[in-house]
């Protein structure tokens, strides 16, 4: 028994050795104890530790040494376990931070590009046979050619020369790589090249400094993600794209763009840098940046600012973005109903009688089924027919989406009561099986009454999620404008009875109204503010129609009505006419439930008002600002809009006719409804006047609607339809 104490005793010594020591306090005396793995065993199973008492056989003694070693085995193979775990954990930290030491250094070498201009140290024997020069510059001595007919001048004059180019710092930070070089010749002003060269956009031959007119950088970002729920969901690869003007006279050298997280998120990785290079005057130049939320991110606001630096100085203002992470939802697969019919025409399972299944399928849960997969697996004794489909593959299943599984078997004589049909699925998240069984020469139910499990969910809404601050939110100004007798009508429908709703207009229509009280002065019981279901067919008439709402308030010749609308409009293609449609209207029967586009433009030229201004946040094309199409099985169709509008009115739509109103998720508006409320505030004044006329607000949002949705893959032209662009809307 000494033999084997000794022999465990030996093992927890060479395990302390090779790992380090387990040890703890006395709280007594304050001395660490080293514990060893009889020591460690002892703690655990007392009760196999104490010498063979004078009751206890040997038999009995026996057993518990057996399973005292057991054990003692046991802890020693945990314990170096977990030893190896903390050495393979020490060696990934050591292998992350050399990656992130290499990053960090990149970064320092990229951002140190820099225009150089140096000095000529020295000038060797021209070598006329060549006709070339050694120059020395920078200590490093170089082969210049020089044509002989400027070679003496040169020669004689070489001190005074100025040599340009690039440099950029080696990997120990401290020198300098000069590339791109060329050296001016101090009398006739030609350019000689020589030296190494880099054949990138960030290095090019620069003209002298002196000369240099400075650029004038203006920066433009953008955060897009895939799905277009305005989130970064878990496991999406989202973009942050950059773009970077130079309006000015000189060109931008050097331009390395920075992306850097003021949040912490460990479950996002990005791009932290890109090099632009050279911008010139009137050039646009974007990049982008990828960044991706893993599985295991949280519902959280996201800060993250875009910087860029400039060889000369002259960077463009940094820029925040702000969106929000969301966690993964898994999907719910289920088998939601099943029919079937037979080659007999009766329903009943027969042997050697064909029999046709068709299998629902529904995702009932919240998230995407993303990869669905599914196989028929038959029993022994049936076969499938030559014919039959035994796998279906499907990229997506949105939350509510069905798909029906149809496969076609004859059973054999060797089949029982019933028939044990399995369904397996796979999906990103999970996998199993719907067992299916069919009982056999029993009528069974026919495909025709299949019925869809509850209804379908559509869009699921993403609730409780933190609503994020937007420019145009805060610090609404006030304006000089009194509109004391003015009207407005804001109408926003986000959710729709129907058909897919319109992300953000809710959220527009509020917004507006606001602007509508603090920019143009209309007061709050002036303002005729509806949403969602509020918003039905009958409200239209209500507003619009004579004696109406408008009607009842507007003061001859000094009442100027505003009208905001962010909706679906739809065509009805047979009539050629363009409808908005309410929260319980559908876009397929847009002239039986919308309201016309020209009865409405005939209602407001009716009206004695002193002007009438539409905002129109919305496309004709039958489809949303998601892009989903609200026609059954039509493509985009497109319905001009222009036609039939009353001298006294304008109106400022969002898209032209062949595009669709889009979204700008990141900023949770419209992209017309964002850039219309920034004008107001101001920056639509583009002389500077503390006016802001009706062409100033209709070129503001054109330009800038078209290059944001360019930045967000889209095309989006608004336009302006007015007898009066000099007319003033807002004055400060």
């Amino acid at each position: 028994m000494i033999i084997i104490k000794r022999r465990f005793t030996f093992v927890a010594i060479i395990l302390v050795l090779c790992m380090g020591m387990l040890h703890g306090q006395d709280n007594v005396s304050g001395t660490i104890k080293i514990k060893g793995v009889e020591d460690i065993g002892r703690e655990r199973n007392p009760e196999l530790f104490p010498p063979q008492d004078e009751f206890e056989t040997n038999s009995e003694y026996s057993q518990r040494l057996a399973r005292q070693k057991a054990l003692l085995k046991d802890i020693s193979a945990q314990l170096l376990a977990e030893a190896e775990a903390r050495k393979k954990e020490k060696e990934r930290l050591v292998a992350e931070s050399a990656t992130e030491e290499e990053r960090l250094l990149q970064i320092k070498i990229a951002e140190s590009l820099a225009p150089a201009e140096l000095k000529p140290q020295d000038l060797g024997r021209y070598d006329a046979e060549i006709g070339a020069f050694p120059l020395t510059v920078g200590g490093q001595t170089y082969t210049v050619k020089i044509p002989r007919s400027e070679a003496r001048d040169f020669k004689e004059n070489y001190r005074t020369a100025k040599v340009e180019g690039y440099k950029r710092l080696k990997r120990e930070l401290k020198t300098y790589d000069y590339f791109n070089m060329v050296v001016i010749h101090p009398i006739t002003g030609s350019r000689f090249p020589f030296g190494p060269t880099k054949d990138i956009a960030t290095a090019p031959v620069i003209a002298s400094k002196k000369s240099v007119v400075p650029p004038s950088l203006m920066m433009k970002v953008a955060f897009v993600e895939p799905n277009g729920n305005g989130f970064l969901d878990a496991e999406e690869k989202g973009k942050v794209k950059v773009s970077i003007t130079n309006s000015g006279k000189g060109s931008a050298m050097g331009v390395f763009v920075k992306l850097y997280a003021e949040t912490s998120n460990k479950a996002i990785s990005i791009d932290p840098s890109k090099m632009i290079g050279e911008v010139s005057p009137g050039q646009t130049k974007t990049t982008e940046f990828s960044i991706n939320a893993n599985k295991s991110v949280t519902k959280m606001v996201n800060k993250f600012t875009v910087s860029a630096t400039e060889s000369y100085g002259f960077p463009p203002d940094p820029i925040q973005i702000l969106f929000e992470t969301f966690p993964f939802i898994p999907p719910k697969l289920e088998l939601v109903d099943y029919g079937i019919s037979t080659a007999t025409g009766d329903n009943i399972i027969r042997p050697g009688v064909v029999v046709t299944v068709q299998a629902r399928v529904q995702n009932t849960g919240q998230g995407e089924a993303e990869g669905s997969a599914f196989s028929i697996n038959l029993p022994t004794g049936v076969y499938f027919s030559p014919d039959s489909r035994q796998n279906y593959t499907f990229s997506s299943l949105k939350p509510g989406e069905f798909k029906d599984l149809e496969f076609s078997f004859t059973p054999s004589k060797k089949v029982g009561k019933t028939i044990n049909l399995a369904i397996g699925f796979t999906e990103r998240s999970s996998t199993g099986k719907f067992p299916l069984k069919l009982a056999v020469k029993k009528p069974q139910k026919s495909i025709q009454q299949l019925v869809v499990k509850g209804q379908e969910l559509g869009k699921v809404a993403i609730a409780n999620v933190a609503t994020v601050s937007v420019d145009i939110e805060k610090d609404i100004p006030k304006s000089g404008r009194e509109g004391k007798h003015d009207l407005a009508i804001v109408f926003g429908i986000e959710s729709y009875k129907n058909v897919p709703g319109v992300s953000f207009a809710r959220r527009d229509a509020l917004w507006t109204k606001k602007y509508f009280e603090n920019v143009l002065g209309i007061p709050s019981n002036r303002i005729y503010y509806k949403t969602d279901s509020d918003v039905g067919q009958a409200e239209f008439s209500k507003v619009f129609s004579k004696d109406g709402w408008i009607d009842k308030r507007i003061k001859n010749n000094e009442t100027n009505v505003f009208i905001y609308y962010a909706g679906h409009g739809a065509p009805d293609l047979k009539k050629n006419k363009a409808y908005l449609i309410p929260y319980d209207g559908d876009p397929n029967y847009a002239s039986q439930t919308g309201y016309e586009m020209d009865k409405l433009y005939a209602e407001l030229g009716n009206m004695k008002a002193k002007s009438v201004t539409v905002f129109l946040d919305a496309c004709f094309s039958g489809a949303n600002r998601d892009n989903e199409m609200l026609l059954a099985g039509a493509r985009p169709v497109f319905i001009e809009v222009k036609s039939g509008i009353p001298g006294n009115v304008t109106v400022f739509s969002a898209a032209g006719g062949k595009e669709i109103s889009s979204a700008w998720p990141e900023k949770k508006h419209g992209l017309f409804s964002y850039y219309l409320m920034k004008g107001m505030r101001g920056d639509a004044d583009a002389n500077g006047d503390k006016q802001i006329t009706v062409g100033e607000l209709g070129d503001y949002i054109r330009e800038n609607v078209s290059d944001m949705a360019g930045m967000l893959d889209r095309e989006q032209t608004p336009e302006l339809q007015t007898m009066d662009r000099d007319k003033v809307l807002i004055q400060y």
